[in-house]
């Protein structure tokens, strides 16, 4: 049903009953791929900024046309990522807002439930743990869908909540078809088929820039590497950081923990697989067992702190090896205390501390960017002093401003390098995560909106991210893509890459110490790289079809594609009525907006559009709704607290000190949502709380946390591991020493005692 709508004099756009006339562009590989999408379980593998989300929208119109009674479930691995599929989907699908939904954590169960069960929804997007715990608790079926759409495919490996949820599907759907979408599946023939083997894939789409159908679309990219050599005091710390390193590896060695019999061999990823080696005997081992089980562990934990130290000396410099040690010696653990005592440390502390030197890297980008911005100054004063300048011209120059866009591994680095191109009079902002961490809180969702759009606005030029812009993000187009490091992921390569050269020739500069753990990434990438272009080749004839019961399309109607068309129409003119303030001023006979001004009016419009749909079935004020959804978050955390208990109103008003107004109608949003139940008058009690949970009751103290799960004893006896996708209850209560009484049961996982925790009592 897709084709290509030809125009004369023009560009070719794709035609389909449910997307916007000219609105995508036609492209020979994107229209190949989804055609071959359509019968088979596809991963399709497809660098950065080559329209893998167009793959998907053509697909998944394809599916909502045809089979009119199914729906479509679209799925990426963070919120944020969500949302910007729900919005690329909204902007050119012509499907009215009540078809179209997103579920994240964010949603209480009863109501993922209730959206669920909405048969007028065909669209959901949705984080994958969310809908792996709704399938585990039979809140949702995915016999009811015509297609899965698996993005950042790479991460399905392991226990990742992708796996378990295309088992479910291949397992309830009697014609099940999966879309998974990578940039890179990675390089080792093992994790590749892993990924094939947990999504059912059939087939492999893969393509490359030099693939003929992909050739006309792309622009040339520039790759260079600048090789630095580093100061004299840093070789001197390196040094003594991997002479401490071969102590304690040699100690791990003798013992017969490491395989490898040399240091010079022993990578990061040997460490890291050692300690969790060593973690899962100590679970096993009883406690007076265990004290060369501890030792080992502390001699682990300093190797990988002590290679982590040479690496920031190498790569990154003194300023974050400097902030590092700062942080550990603040709030580090036993092993990281016993290495601050370390003599060879001290030294090392006292002479960064005296240390000015700054990393050969940060210069030379100092001066590369400074380059940049004095040519385009340059080109600009030119234009200006032209008898024929105009106002046009000048906001051209504007939008044309060039961009940079800086990848570093490393936070601190991050903040440093933004500190000193602002002292170099260079505009620059920091992007990174969510995480909180000691004296870095991190960046909210509404923080990385906000720097994006600023970036995008030209508000500043250049944006020092961390690995939170490679996955996904919509980053807008730069010029220069900057790696502060080399990384050995081909993964992370493709992604980082991709950000430049979408619309015009783009460059990447990757820096580089020689001689340093950099060389050894640099090449582990360039090597990965080449190596998975081979395996692909040699995967796909290998893939397996799955059974599938033959299903006949049951598409829409004229008539249902106009009704749905119509209903879109009535949101579209709203939108446009309550933006018309905004954009009157602006009068196409007497000037042509230029691109920039174009792209923010459609972006005010989408932005619009999405509120809408929040706004279409409340009547608050989004202050006072704030207000509700927060207390209404804190009080159910105060009820699930008190377990089987019911707990008095008046109780939860002292507590959480809230307005008589805002405690009713959260209350009343609890009790829609079927979240509490009035026991009397006074006294409210947790719904799941009135229904006999199947299990036994389990007293749980949580020993510790570690690698995203919980270690506890079970009743004073038992150690048991607690995964956190196990886990039904308020997330206060995973914190060290905390102790609390659970309906569960205990299962044994890969031999490993486990504990699954339905409710807490």
């Amino acid at each position: 049903m897709v084709n290509a709508l030809t125009r004369q004099n023009g560009p070719q756009y794709f035609n389909h009953p449910l997307i916007k006339k000219d609105c995508i562009e036609f492209r020979v590989y994107q229209n190949n791929i989804s055609e071959s999408a359509r019968n088979k379980n596809t991963l399709v593998i497809l660098p950065t900024a080559l329209g893998k989300t167009v793959i998907a929208i053509l697909v998944c119109a394809e599916f909502l046309y045809n089979y009119k009674s199914k729906r479509v479930l679209i799925m990426a691995p963070t919120k944020p990522l969500v949302a910007q599929h729900m919005n690329s989907f909204f902007s050119v699908l012509r499907m009215p807002e009540d078809c179209i939904t997103a579920v994240t954590g964010k949603n209480l169960p009863p109501t993922r439930m209730a959206i669920w069960n909405r048969k007028e929804v065909r669209i959901v997007f949705a984080t994958p743990e969310v809908v792996k715990n709704d399938l585990a608790e039979n809140r949702l079926s995915l016999s009811e869908f015509s297609l899965l759409v698996f993005d950042e495919a790479h991460r399905a490996v392991k226990d990742y909540a992708y796996t378990s949820i295309a088992r479910y599907y291949v397992q309830q759907s009697s014609h099940p078809v999966i879309l998974a979408m990578t940039a890179s599946p990675g390089s080792e023939k093992r994790r590749i088929l892993e990924v094939c083997n947990n999504l059912s894939v059939e087939q492999i789409e893969y393509r490359s820039e030099e693939d003929g159908d992909v050739k006309p679309y792309i622009n040339p990219i520039d790759v260079t590497w600048k090789w630095f050599t580093i100061p004299q005091e840093y070789k001197y710390i390196s040094s003594t950081f991997r002479g401490m390193l071969e102590d304690k590896l040699q100690f791990l060695i003798e013992r017969g923990l490491l395989r490898k019999k040399h240091p010079q061999w022993i990578f990061k990823s040997d460490l890291i697989s050692l300690g969790e080696e060593i973690q899962y005997k100590l679970e096993l081992t009883m406690e007076e067992l265990r004290g060369p089980l501890y030792a080992a562990l502390v001699q682990q934990s300093s190797a990988l702190t002590l290679m982590y130290c040479a690496e920031l000396i190498e790569s990154q410099g003194s300023p974050s090896l400097k902030a590092f040690l700062n942080r550990i010696e603040k709030d580090g653990g036993k092993a990281h205390q016993l290495l601050l005592n370390d003599n060879r440390i001290k030294e090392i502390q006292t002479l960064i501390n005296s240390l000015k030197i700054e990393h050969p890297k940060t210069i030379y980008l100092v001066e590369l960017l400074k380059q940049r911005y004095s040519l385009f100054q340059s080109i600009n004063k030119r234009q200006h002093e032209q008898d024929n300048f105009t106002f046009e011209k000048a906001t051209d120059l504007t939008n044309e401003r060039p961009k940079a866009l800086v990848f570093t591994h490393y936070r601190d680095t991050a903040k440093k390098v933004v500190e000193i191109l602002t002292e170099n009079g260079i505009k620059a902002a920091r992007f990174v995560g969510q995480a909180k961490r000691e004296l870095d809180i991190g960046m909210s969702q509404e923080e990385q909106s906000a720097v994006l759009e600023s970036f995008r606005n030209g508000e500043f030029d250049v944006l020092v991210a961390t690995s939170i812009a490679e996955e996904g993000l919509d980053i807008p187009e730069v010029d220069l893509v900057v790696f502060y490091e080399p990384i050995p992921s081909e993964i992370r390569y493709i992604q980082r890459r991709g950000r430049t050269g979408r619309k015009s020739s783009g460059c990447v500069t990757i820096l580089a110490a020689k001689d340093t753990i950099d060389e050894r990434y640099l090449y582990a990438s360039k090597r990965r790289m080449e190596k998975m272009k081979q395996i692909l080749s040699s995967i796909n004839p290998t893939l397996k079809p799955i059974q599938r019961t033959d299903v006949l399309a049951n598409p829409m109607t004229a008539d249902e594609v106009s009704y749905f068309e119509s209903r879109r129409i009535v949101l579209d003119d709203r939108v446009d009525k309550m933006l018309s303030p905004h954009l009157e001023t602006i009068k196409v006979d007497d000037l042509l907006p230029p691109p920039q001004s174009t792209n923010q009016s459609i972006r005010m419009k989408d932005k619009k559009r999405m509120e809408l749909l929040s706004l279409e079935s409340h009547t608050l004020t989004n202050g006072f709704r704030r207000e509700i959804d927060s207390a209404a978050r804190r009080i159910h955390t105060l009820i699930a607290k008190s377990g089987r208990q019911p707990l008095d109103v008046d109780i939860i008003q002292q507590s959480l000190s809230l307005e008589n107004s805002v405690l009713l109608e959260a209350l009343k949003k609890l009790e829609k949502l079927k979240r509490i139940e009035w026991v009397d008058d006074s006294r409210v009690i947790l719904s799941e709380n009135l229904a006999k949970i199947p299990g036994s009751t389990y007293d749980v103290y949580v020993e510790k946390i570690i690698h995203g799960r919980a270690l506890v004893i079970v009743n004073g006896k038992w150690h048991a591991r607690l995964n956190h996708y196990d886990y039904e209850g308020p997330r206060e209560l995973l914190r060290k020493g905390s102790e609390f009484r659970a309906v569960g049961e205990v299962y044994r996982d890969d031999g490993v005692c486990s504990l699954r925790v339905k409710q807490i009592v």
